[in-house]
């Protein structure tokens, strides 16, 4: 099982600002939108009657570059740490073969019905603890390609 997920994004032009560059809060949804598809490909098989039984507490991003509309994107994400209820995805946002974003978000699994955070059980806490890397990977892009 890869660890690293890697999931390319299309710059549209909706999410230009007027300065001609990504809006800051659509680098947002560019983590969210590869989140889900992490999420999807990992996890499914713990989703009860929610599809997603965790909600962000904690979104943190350094913008390294500005994106463009031409631009090639793919985001990288792994799991950096695994608490009690709590882990954390750690995020790298290539544009065209540099570096423009990393960060990172901290999901809580909730428990809807109660209205708060809940333990992992082991299951899901071994599945998680099966995709933590200590430390950051290596980046996979080579020779400015993506």
């Amino acid at each position: 099982m890869e660890r690293v997920f890697r999931y390319p994004i299309e710059v549209r032009f909706r999410d230009l600002d007027a300065m001609g560059h990504v809006n800051n809060a659509v680098t947002v949804t560019y983590l969210e939108v590869a989140r889900t598809r992490f999420w999807l490909s990992q996890f499914r098989d713990f989703a009860k009657e929610v599809d997603f039984p965790f909600v962000v507490a904690r979104v943190a991003v350094n913008y390294r570059r500005p994106i463009r509309l031409h631009d090639m994107l793919e985001v990288e994400l792994w799991v950096s740490h695994v608490g009690r209820s709590s882990f954390t995805i750690a995020y790298r946002v290539w544009a065209s073969g540099e570096l423009a974003a990393d960060g990172e978000t901290v999901q809580v699994h909730y428990d809807y019905s109660q209205g708060r955070p809940q333990s992992f059980g082991p299951e899901l806490r071994e599945r998680l603890e099966s995709l933590l890397i200590a430390g950051e990977p290596q980046p996979s892009v080579r020779n400015n390609q993506v």
